[in-house]
């Protein structure tokens, strides 16, 4: 441990550079733990060719725990702590070439806890978050150097007082708030309103203004939009909320024109004595506005069926058949499958045994007409049905 913590921090350091330290006016290499064994003090270490401080790093007892400081150029760019593991514990600063303090966290065991604030160059302040335990723990806003707000994230209650006021921010004063945020060239990112921490109501922006997303709560549902940058809703979802996590009801697309190509439902079913959000139908249109395919998933026990049917653009049904899932990608033929033709006449049949394998064809003419029944067999040959 005592070599190792100074050999990765000289990794950040150029290639080329030498490094010579000193702890306590006597010579020494951070590398070679014989030179430091026993030892407590605070080593520095110059750029050779500069003279220049490069780091200085605290020893107690020959270990390097403790304070730990990075210099660019002479200048003070960088300072921590380490603690016995290793691991960055306490305050951590760094600082811009002028010497304007640009960060500042707290670390635990090298994990931000509590509040971290930067600033841009010029001072302004750059973004507030909080960090706790939980995941409904955090909090942040952050700022251009204009100081316009360019992001904002909402906890479950007020976190980042006093240095941002975030229970204005996010609505957590009884009323709903209305918040802008603004890319850095001034366009207008989003648009949201928040109630206690949760957005009501949400819009994007493409560069050009338009809407590129949007997202919106109605009682127990939330609505998902997106948008090219022409404006045409490419797709939707909804969610609903009434149970935590929220849990996926629909999702559907749509071509440029507006027509929508794609819709998917999903359902709670309980499996295995646990409840998941499955998929429970998926159907897609042709742009004419008629059904293209219609796909139903069913739980037989512990197999997943799907029931699918293909259709002509002009509404009729073309083919139909019946599937059981196996794994991610391979579906198994069973039972019956059928053929239409486009007036709605059978065209053919297939059935199909328990491995999946076709073991009856029937065909039909273009006048209804059956005109073949034939057993199929495993290496290709068939012949005519025996009734």
């Amino acid at each position: 441990r005592i070599a190792a913590l100074p050999l990765l921090l000289g990794l950040c350091q150029p290639a080329h550079a030498v490094e010579d330290c000193d702890l306590n006016g006597a010579s020494v290499n951070p590398s070679n733990g014989h030179t430091t064994q026993g030892k407590t003090g605070m080593m520095r270490c110059k750029d050779r060719d500069s003279g220049q401080v490069v780091r200085e790093q605290e020893l107690r007892s020959g270990d390097f725990v403790g304070l730990v400081r990075y210099f660019k150029n002479g200048v003070l760019s960088r300072e921590f702590s380490v603690n016995a593991q290793g691991n960055q514990h306490g305050l951590l600063r760094e600082w811009a070439p002028n010497g304007q303090l640009i960060l500042e966290a707290n670390k635990v065991n090298s994990k931000t806890q509590g509040l971290l604030r930067e600033w841009h160059a010029n001072g302004a302040l750059r973004r507030v978050e909080f960090f706790g335990d939980e995941t409904s723990e955090r909090a942040a806003v952050q700022y251009h150097p204009s100081q316009q707000l360019s992001d904002l994230r909402c906890g479950s209650k007020p976190l980042l007082a006093p240095h941002a006021d975030d229970a204005a921010l996010c609505g957590f004063r009884g009323a709903p708030s209305s918040v802008s945020t603004y890319a850095a060239n001034g366009g207008l990112r989003a648009t949201m309103t928040l109630l206690a921490g949760v957005s009501q109501q949400s819009t994007s922006f493409h560069a050009n203004g338009k809407p590129s997303a949007q997202e919106e709560s109605r009682g127990e549902q939330r609505v998902q939009r997106v948008f090219s940058e022409s404006g045409a809703k490419l797709k939707e979802t909804f969610w609903s909320v009434a149970e935590k996590p929220a849990t996926l009801l629909r999702e559907t697309e749509f071509h440029a024109s507006g027509t929508m190509v794609r819709e998917r439902l999903y359902a709670i079913a309980e499996e295995a004595g646990r409840r998941r959000n499955r998929m429970v139908a998926e159907s897609r249109f042709y742009l004419n506005g008629q059904p293209q395919s219609k796909d139903e998933f069913t739980l037989d026990g512990e197999r997943e069926i799907k029931n699918a049917k293909s259709y002509f653009d002009n509404g009729q049904l073309s083919r139909q058949g019946r599937y059981v899932l196996e794994g991610r990608s391979h579906e198994r033929p069973t039972g019956v499958h059928q053929v239409y033709s486009q007036a709605g006449q059978p065209v053919q049949e297939i059935h199909h045994d328990e491995r999946g394998k076709p073991n009856r064809e029937r065909r039909w003419d273009s006048a209804g007409k059956l005109v073949s029944d034939d057993a199929l067999f495993e290496d290709g040959s068939r012949k005519a049905f025996a009734k």
